[in-house]
Parts: C-alpha cells; sequence; structure tokens
C-alpha cells in the first residue's frame, strides 16, 4: 500500500484514512467506536484492538468500494502487524522474492544491502535471516565470488549454531567446503565436510548426506584420488536422487572421475545417459556441459574431430552458461589440433573472465599465454605489448608470458629482450620471497 514502508499500527491507520481514502475520522469511526476513540488510537494515545481492527479494516473496504479505489483487501491482521511483523514480511516477500531473480551482481550487492538495513534496524527472524544467507552463498558461488560466499556462509553460520539450527549448520559447512574444493584448499574442505558429516549423524538427513557424499567425491577427484572419490560415488548410489539438478552433477562428476581415470567407454555411457536426462528437462547448462565434457573424453583419446564437433555443439547449445569461459579456453586446446585460428576462443574466454569470473586466475593466466604465443607466430609486436600490459593490469603470475616475450625480442630487440627477461625474473623472485 505504501510501497513497503515501515510504520506502526497507530500510523498506518491515520494514512490509510487521509492518503488512501480522503475520509474522516467519523467516516470510519461509524457504528465502530466514537470519532475520539479512533482519534486517540490515530495519536497512540489507545491501542488497538483486534475487534476495532476489524470494525475499522471493514469501513476502509467499504469507503474505498463505494469511491472506485481499488486497492487491495485490507484485513484486521495487517492493520495490527506491528513494525518488525512488517519488516519481516517485506524481508521475505518483496527482498527475498527479488534477490531470486536477479542476475546481475552490481544489483544483487545493492539489494542484498538494503535487507542487512533491515536485519539492522528490525528483529528479523533467524529463519529468514538463515535463508537469506543461504540464497546470497549460493548467488556468490555460482558467480564465482568465492570469498564473497565464504562470508556470506560465516555470517550463516553463526546464526544457525546460536539458534541451534543444526540442519542449516550442515549446510553452511558443506557451502563453506565447495568455496575451499573451488580455490583449492582441499584439506580445509575435507575437514569442513567431515565436520558436517559428523553433525548430520544425529540429524540422518539424506539430502544433507547426498551432499557431503557429494562434495567428498568431487574433493578427492581434485586431488586425483579416483578410488577414494569412485567409492564415494559408489555410497552416493545407494541413495534415491529425487532432485534432477542434484541428480544430474552427481552423474556429472561421477563420469568426470572415470574420464579422467581414462574409463572412457563407461565415461561415455554416463555422459549420454546424462544428455538424455537433461534434454527431458531441457535443462541447458548441462546438455551444454554434457557436450563439453565428452570433447574431452575423445580429447583424452586423441579423437580430434569428434572432439571438436562436440565442443562447437556445447558452444552453440548454450552460449551463455556458468562455465562459458572455461570451456571457450578448452574449445582452443580442442580446435588448434585440427589447425584452426582458434584466437576468437581465447578473446571471448578473456572478456568473460574480466566480466564474471576475475577470481579464476589460473585461467586468466593460461588464456594470456595462448594468446601470447598465437601472436608471437603472428609476429605481431603491438598486441604483444598490449597483453604484456593486460598482464600487468590484472596482478597475475605474468613471469612466464614475460620470458617468451623476452626470448621473442633475442635477436629483434636486445632491450626489450633484456627488459622483459628481468620483469621475469623479478616475478619470480617476488612470487616465492627471494
Amino acid at each position: 500500500m505504501f510501497n513497503n514502508e515501515i510504520m506502526p499500527p497507530y500510523e498506518r491507520i491515520k494514512k490509510y484514512r487521509i492518503n488512501i481514502l480522503g475520509v474522516t475520522q467519523e467516516e470510519i469511526a461509524d457504528g465502530i467506536c466514537t470519532t475520539i476513540w479512533l482519534s486517540n488510537i490515530e495519536n497512540n494515545k489507545r491501542n488497538l484492538t483486534i475487534n476495532l481492527a476489524t470494525g475499522i479494516a471493514k469501513n476502509f473496504n467499504k469507503i474505498a468500494k463505494k469511491k472506485g479505489i481499488k486497492i487491495e483487501l485490507i484485513t484486521p491482521e495487517e492493520l495490527m502487524q506491528d513494525e518488525d511483523e512488517q519488516a519481516n514480511y517485506i524481508f521475505t516477500n518483496s527482498i527475498m522474492n527479488e534477490l531470486k531473480e536477479i542476475k546481475e551482481i552490481n544489483l544483487f550487492d545493492r539489494k542484498l544491502l538494503k535487507a542487512e538495513e533491515l536485519i539492522e534496524k528490525y528483529n528479523i527472524t533467524d529463519n529468514n535471516k538463515i535463508e537469506m544467507y543461504k540464497l546470497t552463498a549460493d548467488f556468490y558461488y555460482y558467480k564465482h565470488r568465492y570469498a564473497k560466499s565464504d562470508f556470506m556462509c560465516d555470517i550463516g553460520l553463526k546464526i544457525s549454531i546460536n539458534s541451534q539450527n543444526s540442519l542449516e549448520e550442515v549446510t553452511f559447512f558443506i557451502y563453506k567446503s565447495r568455496n575451499n574444493i573451488f580455490t583449492e584448499n582441499y584439506v580445509k574442505a575435507l575437514q569442513q565436510l567431515r565436520y558436517a558429516e559428523k553433525l548430520n549423524d544425529s540429524i540422518v538427513n539424506d539430502e544433507l548426506s547426498i551432499m557431503i557424499l557429494y562434495y567428498k567425491a568431487l574433493t578427492y577427484k581434485k586431488l586425483c584420488e579416483y578410488d577414494t572419490a569412485l567409492e564415494c560415488f559408489k555410497i552416493l548410489k545407494q541413495f534415491e536422487i529425487n532432485d534432477y539438478k542434484m541428480l544430474l552433477r552427481a552423474k556429472m562428476n561421477h563420469s568426470n572421475c572415470l574420464n579422467d581415470y581414462h574409463k572412457f567407454d563407461e565415461a561415455e555411457k554416463e555422459y549420454k545417459e546424462i544428455l538424455s536426462i537433461a534434454m527431458k528437462y531441457d535443462y541447458k547448462d548441462f546438455i551444454a556441459q554434457a557436450y563439453r565434457n565428452l570433447s574431452e573424453l575423445y580429447f583424452n583419446k586423441k579423437d580430434y574431430k569428434h572432439a571438436a564437433m562436440h565442443i562447437k555443439e556445447s558452444l552453440l547449445y548454450n552460449p551463455n552458461n556458468e562455465d562459458i569461459s572455461e570451456t571457450l579456453y578448452f574449445a582452443s586446446k580442442v580446435l588448434q589440433n585440427l589447425n584452426e585460428d582458434v584466437e576468437k576462443y581465447l578473446l571471448q574466454a578473456l572478456e568473460v573472465c574480466e566480466k564474471n569470473d576475475n577470481e579464476n586466475i589460473s585461467l586468466v593466466e593460461k588464456i594470456l599465454y595462448d594468446l601470447v604465443l598465437i601472436y608471437i607466430k603472428k609476429e605481431d609486436k603491438e598486441k604483444l605489448m598490449l597483453l604484456a600490459d593486460k598482464a600487468k593490469e590484472l596482478n597475475i603470475d605474468y613471469s612466464l608470458i614475460y620470458a617468451e616475450i623476452g626470448e621473442y625480442y633475442r635477436g629483434r630487440n636486445e632491450e626489450k629482450s633484456i627488459y622483459f627477461s628481468k620483469k621475469s625474473r623479478k616475478k619470480i623472485k617476488q612470487i616465492k620471497g627471494i
């Protein structure tokens, strides 16, 4: 009614009467109470009771209908809501719903700030706060903002512990573990998963068990401990996974593990099952990912023709999937084996990284290095210099990039050769703390 404005009940009644309906106290009090009584309520000198709220709401709705004013039906419960209740209603029905729909980071940040202002000013329930910090941790994780996601987890974890909500405590430990997985802090990730598992032993929640096993398997896969990872996936298969997205994620990482372990036939079968399920639900991100992983499988088998066919299918099918930068970079690795010009794929990957994936430093380094090799081969000195500046600007480990440029200029321009070689050595010493 008032654009999510929070106000005490007495002020709300007064504003409804004057701003919305434009009527006198006599008209609203008619048949309910005296004008003086209503005046005392509007001036916070008497408390509003449920009987009075029912009568006032009835008169509000009757007058609005008579005047042709289109408003939602006013209820006595709405009139009696205190400021904390109003804040919680706005928090869940406005701010949280908007956060769920926002895709752009800056807009999400601004809406999150509004939510946190409500938390600071009003008594937002622990359950509402926990839901918000789960949502925000998830959002930043999928936007590759792992540090920000972890910060959201820490706040949510503290609230969960203080409110003795063990289920959500387990959830936040799982969320923290996945941030550590993708920042390569595998030991820490496993510690958090073991603690989550221990807490879940008293809850016995199958959904949490599935998540714990999934991320344990993924961690061991990242550590190249394939036997342990496959054992986790074997246990995971004993659970009935009703959420098709979770099922696809589990099958995908199982397939990837088989692929990495060079069990190509088993992996190929799994990938094709994934494609079938993903197409059934029209889950474009996973269709694209399945094609990308099939490409990797054929790449591992040195079948570059089929690898190229599947990576192009992945890019065509869903060019805006979450891992597009990784997919574009992999496309360049595949297609260079067929002597295709891969510069455009690398430049697109770099553009996406700078825009959406700036924490993925290792990928940026690989992209820039491959571009340097291309421009050295083309003897494009102008673009080489642009890349040298870009590497320094992005504050990455540019030692290998500068070493290649220094080697290129040897015999061509000794001054530049010496400059880049010195800069390369200086960066290596800086990184190693020498």
